[in-house]
């Protein structure tokens, strides 16, 4: 037999629980249409976000700022406040314009 070195054990840093007992919960928003499965999440630790929901947090802060507060938004995906305020003080999502082409009939 190959020698095998003994895996060291999980250091668990004080105040922090290991991965077998999070808190967790089922995504509020999932993508749809994942050919590969990269998006496709079924369950979020407490305290964090999916890719598809910081998305929507963001863009739904974006457009509607007066609605979409940061305790709001800390309330609906089980964030601490101070997390949010930073993110969206951190993370703008851009917007992206679509320039239709010109017609060469008219140049």
């Amino acid at each position: 037999q190959a020698f095998q070195p003994v895996p060291k054990p999980a250091k668990v840093r004080q105040g922090h629980v290991t991965r077998s007992h999070e808190e967790r919960r089922r995504p509020k928003l999932t993508f749809k249409q994942d050919p590969f499965n990269i998006l496709s999440v079924e369950n979020v630790p407490k305290g964090k976000l999916s890719i598809i929901e910081a998305l929507t947090a963001l863009n739904n802060h974006k457009h509607h700022p007066d609605t979409w507060t940061a305790q709001k938004i800390a309330e609906e995906y089980s964030l601490e406040l101070k997390d949010v305020k930073s993110l969206l003080d951190f993370f703008i999502p851009f917007n992206i314009k679509v320039i239709p082409p010109t017609d060469r009939k008219s140049v």
